[in-house]
């Protein structure tokens, strides 16, 4: 079943974006100054603030580092675990789920992470403090462009400003300037020949007051009572396909698990009760979704909520990106509905449901033109070879929403060796990291995972810091750095 032949569809064609990229780009003007810096890393999603935070630390004083974003200077760092909302951080599913790297597990403890639920607030608090200590510059309210000439990013304009790096690190969601390089990429699963599908975004919400005890105790309300139980099941069996049904039916009598700060649902009856009190279907593809939510306790009495689910197509969710990910109309009328539906309840007759900064992009753009890209098959496999490994990860190929237009079940939850090669570019001081990078097709449901990329992020950055010391190009360095022991 998973032939390369059936996971990957001819690329030519579907990498988009490749044509007039060279007139496009801005030349560099002599008579402006130049701002040169040793490492700069463009985006503050967690993955480029990992990157910085290292490269800092490899060069300590001996070179610059800096971190350039577009966002104003008060706007929270840390990109989708605090402007976008996701409080409940993912969790690597190898036994004991211990962190895939060292890294990953400070930063955690730097924002004072307990268990799962982050609270923006320390998060940015925890990266700035950390970025700082690592002697990293934090600029703001700067978008970038690159000039490329031959295999190397000669220099990078904002505006009158100019900027030459000796490493490039592009951390932004898109992949802004591995796209205006010329690199090629393809959108949503062009991969598999659905460039307008992609997965579905998500407002991720808070709600308060509400604690996990309260939320268990609303769910309980629901599915202790047989009558509801079975006009939910019957809307179900009704809305859907048989096997879409039997999809949203599994684990339906099966209450929440609150477990410290957070909380996994894995019954559907919640949503199908919110879906009925709307009158608006209950389906797994559906253009909105109450899923099984994933629930973080962000302080005692209130809780974020990732699983309000709107399946937009590649085009939808590019003007969403171009509106900095803000809210939709639609979006804002919906969590307005939430709040009323949860204002019936006894447990939650005054609560407030607050919108997230930016919407949660799951998946638009995957750069496909890295060294050595990851497919599914080659996941399947294991990975990538044991001596390029920087680490372990287990977890499954995870489509939340659905795939529209696919209909072949995903691969098992898999554990497989990742690399840097999946970042690496032909441009010599060029590398993307975050899910825009290098996981092709199908690929990108499970190379999307922060944890993952923040690890990515991490070892990147202190390769970067040996190629600035070494004076070599970065997608030459040894891919797997000699320890002390791995990011």
């Amino acid at each position: 079943m998973w032939s390369s032949a059936g996971i990957r569809a001819v690329s030519l064609g579907l990498c988009l974006g490749l044509l007039g990229w060279v007139g496009q780009q801005p030349r560099l003007r002599p008579e402006l100054p130049i701002t040169a810096v040793d490492v700069l890393v463009y985006g503050d999603e967690p993955a480029g603030v990992a990157a910085a935070i290292q490269a800092g630390r490899g060069l300590k004083a001996q070179g610059r580092v800096v971190l350039v974003r577009p966002q104003p200077e008060w706007a929270w760092v840390g990109g989708v675990w605090t402007r976008g909302g996701l409080a409940y951080l993912d969790r690597n599913q190898m036994q004991g789920q211990r962190p895939s790297c060292g890294f990953y597990q400070e930063l955690l403890a730097a924002s004072r992470v307990e268990r799962i639920a982050a609270n923006a607030s320390l998060m940015d608090w925890g990266m700035r403090q950390l970025l700082q200590e690592a002697g990293v510059q934090l600029i703001h309210q700067t978008r970038l462009t690159p000039q490329v000439q031959g295999n190397r990013v000669a220099g990078l304009r904002a505006g009158a400003e100019q900027w030459q790096a000796g490493v490039v690190i592009d951390a932004t969601p898109e992949a802004e300037l591995a796209q205006a390089a010329g690199l090629r990429y393809e959108k949503g699963f062009a991969g598999v020949g659905l460039p307008q599908a992609t997965l579905a975004v998500s407002p991720v919400f808070e709600v308060a007051p509400l604690t996990l005890a309260q939320l268990a105790a609303l769910e309980r309300r629901i599915l202790e009572n047989p009558l509801l139980m079975q006009a939910l099941r019957n809307q179900i069996r009704r809305e859907n396909p048989p096997r879409d049904a039997e999809f949203l039916l599994r684990n339906f009598h099966l209450p929440m698990s609150v477990q410290g700060d957070f909380a996994d649902i894995y019954s559907t009856a919640l949503g199908a009760h919110y879906h009925r009190y709307r009158g608006i279907p209950f389906q797994v593809k559906g253009k909105v979704l109450l899923d099984r939510g994933n629930v973080a306790a962000v302080d005692g009495q209130r809780l974020s909520f990732n699983g309000l689910l709107f399946q937009l197509s590649t085009r939808q969710v590019e003007q969403l990106t171009r509106n900095q990910r803000q809210p939709t109309p639609a979006m804002l009328a919906e969590l307005e509905h939430l709040q009323t539906w949860l204002r019936r309840f006894p447990e939650a007759q005054s609560v407030q449901v607050f919108p997230p900064l930016e919407v949660y992009v799951r998946h638009l753009v995957t750069v496909t033109e890295v060294l050595q890209p990851l497919h599914v098959e080659q996941i399947l496999a294991g990975g990538v070879p044991p001596a390029e490994a920087i680490g372990e990860f287990r977890y499954a190929f995870d489509a939340r929403g659905g795939i529209p237009g696919w209909r072949v079940e995903l691969p098992p939850t898999v554990t497989f060796r990742y690399g840097v090669g999946s970042s690496l570019t032909r441009i010599d001081n060029l590398a993307v990291i975050g899910g825009a990078a290098g996981f092709p097709g199908l690929a990108a449901t499970v190379g999307r995972i922060e944890e993952r990329k923040v690890c990515t992020g991490a070892y990147l950055g202190r390769m970067a810091a040996q190629a600035v010391r070494t004076q070599q190009p970065l997608n030459q360095i040894p891919r797997r750095l000699p320890s002390p022991g791995l990011p």
